[in-house]
């Protein structure tokens, strides 16, 4: 087994995770539809994909308790990450489709928060800057949804298939290695187990919490699950519907690299506000508009949309006890990320057909509530604190 410095190794994680991430989140539709899997069926599998990483972060997460556990599951994920796509070159059965998918998304969604919980105990051990390495793993999601774009162009829709393959091998290979120096095998899983999910879910700070942003990121819905089959519909080619994603990606990361200098005085509420209303905006351009460039302008409103919306739920996050941080992030990453999104999702899938561009604005009108629940949310705690 071969060594890598601590540092190393996350950067080569998040690189290789954020890549397959970038083709899978929004390509796999579309490759799905090329093996003849109707867009109804993809936003049902999307949507029971999304409760499986719900019910994989919360299940799985708080099963974790020291560094060298972190490590092992990681390996293992990868592994049968890798194997579920790679029986995709000989499974092709609806049946099969279906359930390999469905697998990929129970597997792959721990391997993103397994991999902020390493750097979080680096910045702990050797005080590593987490953010300037982050950046690569967002990075690496433009690179990656660029590339398969290109390809699909050249090679066709099994391009996304092979591209993922190939880097989800180097993936695994990687995470093998020992970290220098090693994650320390500090046992929290006393902590953990002393708050509730569910007594902490039935706050009612927390509930509208987990609504509120629940809302806003599970809006995107529509947009992972169908923004590339529609805006190929529309005869955008898979060039230019790859650059309209590392669009939004690159404001992603601007807004990433200078999150203190921008919103070092702004509330959580306030943040939580301007991404409202960045989705709103979106979604109605989305669903108004087949004109390129304007698309390209209003896919910069991921930087409001999702950037902001997390760093906001992040920093709410960061100001509860450290007794409750796990409980916190568990249903950030299960409730928020994942129920809330696969009901929107969904929604999404049933709705397609009928509605095309006008699916996009049904997110924005969805959205339309949350207004006033930013307004009666009253948010406990301190205030944040530039480190």
């Amino acid at each position: 087994m071969f060594t890598l410095s601590a540092k190393t190794w996350l950067t080569t994680y998040f690189i290789n995770f954020y890549f397959i991430w970038g083709i899978f989140l929004p390509f796999w539709g579309i490759w799905l539809t090329g093996q003849g899997v109707t867009t109804e069926q993809v936003g049902v599998l999307f949507s029971i994909g999304l409760v499986l990483r719900f019910a994989s972060n919360l299940t799985i997460l708080p099963q974790v308790s020291s560094g060298s556990a972190t490590l092992r599951l990681i390996r293992i994920l990868a592994f049968v990450t890798l194997l579920c796509f790679a029986s995709l070159f000989y499974l092709l059965d609806y049946i099969w489709l279906a359930i390999l998918t469905l697998l990929v998304n129970f597997t792959m969604a721990p391997l993103m928060p397994l991999g902020d919980i390493v750097g979080s105990r680096l910045v702990q051990q050797i005080q590593l800057d987490y953010g300037r390495v982050r950046l690569w793993g967002s990075l690496s999601f433009i690179v990656g949804s660029t590339i398969v774009g290109w390809l699909i162009v050249d090679y066709g829709l099994q391009a996304i298939l092979v591209l993922t393959v190939i880097f989800c091998a180097i993936l695994w290979v990687m995470s093998l290695g020992k970290l220098n120096p090693q994650l320390e095998d500090k046992d929290d899983s006393n902590i953990a187990r002393k708050t509730s999910l569910l007594s902490t879910m039935k706050q009612p700070e927390v509930l509208l919490f987990l609504v509120i942003v629940g809302t806003i990121q599970g809006s995107h819905g529509a947009y992972y699950a169908f923004s590339t089959i529609y805006w190929d519909s529309l005869g955008i080619s898979g060039s230019t519907i790859a650059w309209l994603w590392a669009i939004s990606v690159f404001a992603e990361v601007l807004i990433l690299r200078f999150n203190i200098k921008l919103f070092a005085s702004w509330s959580v509420k306030q943040m939580l506000l301007l991404g409202l209303t960045g989705g709103v905006i979106r979604w109605w351009v989305l669903s108004a508009t087949d004109n390129v460039y304007l698309l390209a302008s209003v896919q910069t409103l991921h930087a409001l949309t999702f950037a902001v919306t997390h760093l906001a739920a992040m920093r709410y996050i960061s100001q509860q006890e450290p007794s409750k941080l796990v409980t916190y992030q568990s249903l950030y990453s299960g409730v928020a990320l994942g129920l809330l999104m696969a009901l929107f999702t969904y929604i999404a899938g049933l709705s397609y057909e009928t509605l095309q561009g006008d699916l996009f604005l049904l997110s924005a009108l969805l959205l339309m509530p949350v207004f006033i629940l930013i307004k009666i949310w009253k948010v406990k705690g301190g205030t944040f604190k530039v480190e």
